[in-house]
């Protein structure tokens, strides 16, 4: 059940980049060759990359080799494999030989070292891992001659869509891809986004702008309050582009970067289990953007908030009883709310305009803002999340089954 998604143009190549798919059944024998669930980045020439991980303290061990990878060989990168269907976190003393393994044959498929591939896997946590079917998928997706929008339908999970998006900047592509449903919180979530351009930009600039990028993005995000074991994304740089005019200043690919990432963290709120509205929550007023980013994340986990949305329940009281569980000190008397367009308290008193009515029409809309100004400050934040419905509790009551 996603709120209105998107109508996506088809996502655009890379060059330096080669994708495959394989379809080998990792999370039930009985469903290989039913859709892909191993996906495989061939990058054609040694690229620079940057990543971002999970904050959670129990990391899949792809997430652990991925981030060494990065710091030993991130100069040198050539490709990331990835799976659905089945986390490999939490296995046990086998999870470190079967995520190494999984690297191997992926470098051994396209002819690079293991130390110059990525891996992410997503999918069921604690389920001992099919190495072997997972090696069958990788050597089907390196036989394949597929695209982007086909690895980002094999690294779906309970996602109702696949996730991709496109820009150029000037002469250059950025392409990026995403999966993401549930589990999804700030400090990134169950999610991975791979994305990959042909800009020649090199790791010490890569890695601060995809830092600043999650940060406002993917970090920016909450369905469900919940950060994964496995959260990964990617950025890898073929610099093929040398050959076109220089890329000058980076605040324009910057830029662009910032809306590849926006839009994809987007897309997974929308398709978020369960959810049947997208709110964007902005906190103004703040003394900085760091207490207006924690108040807009505690409003956006609150049950009681996130249900008032699900009812069409225009519960203003619960929004500013959040705020005021963030923690941040501020004056009740400064703050106001508004909803879309509906302002219900302004400087700490009920609006003498405001009806209920108008409050419930807003909340019934499949997407609608809420602006919530503290009156401290001018710095502020924006953050993305949707509803608690019933459907949640059936989609992860039912996940493993």
């Amino acid at each position: 059940m996603a709120v209105n998604p998107p109508r996506l143009p088809p996502p655009l190549p890379v060059p330096g980049f080669r994708i495959g798919v394989g379809s080998c059944g990792v999370k039930a024998p009985e469903l290989a060759g039913t859709r892909p669930d191993v996906a495989l980045i061939h990058a054609l020439v040694d690229c620079h990359a940057a990543g971002v991980f999970t904050q959670n303290r129990l990391r899949a061990a792809c997430v652990s080799l991925g981030e060494a990878t990065l710091q030993q060989n991130g100069d040198c990168i050539r490709g990331i494999v990835a799976n659905s269907g089945n986390a490999n976190a939490a296995t046990g003393s086998n999870e470190e030989g079967w995520a190494r393994a999984m690297i191997a044959a992926a470098a051994g498929a396209i002819g690079v070292r293991s130390e110059q591939m990525l891996s992410a896997s997503t999918g069921v946590i604690g389920e001992p891992f099919p190495i072997d079917r997972v090696e069958q998928g990788i050597g089907e997706a390196a036989a394949c001659k597929a695209g982007w929008q086909d690895a980002a339908e094999a690294i779906r999970t309970t996602d109702t869509f696949a996730k991709w998006t496109s820009r150029r900047v000037g002469p250059y592509t950025i392409t990026g891809i995403a999966k993401g449903s549930g589990m999804i919180h700030p400090n990134m979530a169950t999610m991975l986004a791979f994305i990959a351009t042909d800009a020649p930009l090199a790791q010490k600039q890569l890695q601060p702008m995809l830092r600043a990028a999650v940060e406002r993005s993917f970090n920016a995000i909450s369905v469900d309050g919940d950060t994964s074991t496995n959260d990964t994304v990617y950025l890898l740089a073929s610099g093929l582009g040398l050959g076109l005019p220089p890329m000058g200043k980076t605040r324009t690919f910057e830029h662009a970067l910032h809306e590849v990432c926006r839009e994809l963290a987007q897309m997974i709120v929308r398709d978020g289990e369960g959810v049947s509205k997208f709110v964007t929550i902005h906190v103004t007023g703040a003394r900085n953007e760091s207490e207006a980013r924690h108040v807009g994340r505690t409003i956006a986990t609150s049950p009681l908030v996130k249900t008032a949305f699900a009812g069409s329940d225009a519960n203003w009281g619960r929004i500013v009883a959040a705020a005021g569980n963030a923690g941040i000190d501020f004056d009740p008397r400064r703050i106001s709310l508004r909803c879309d367009d509906v302002v219900m308290l302004e400087r700490g008193e009920l609006h003498p305009d405001y009806r209920d009515a108008d409050g419930m029409a807003v909340f019934a809309r499949d997407e609608f803002s809420i602006t919530l100004d503290l009156g401290m400050g001018q710095a502020q934040s924006t953050v993305w999340t949707g509803d608690l419905t019933h459907d949640y509790i059936t989609i992860n009551a039912e996940y493993r089954t």
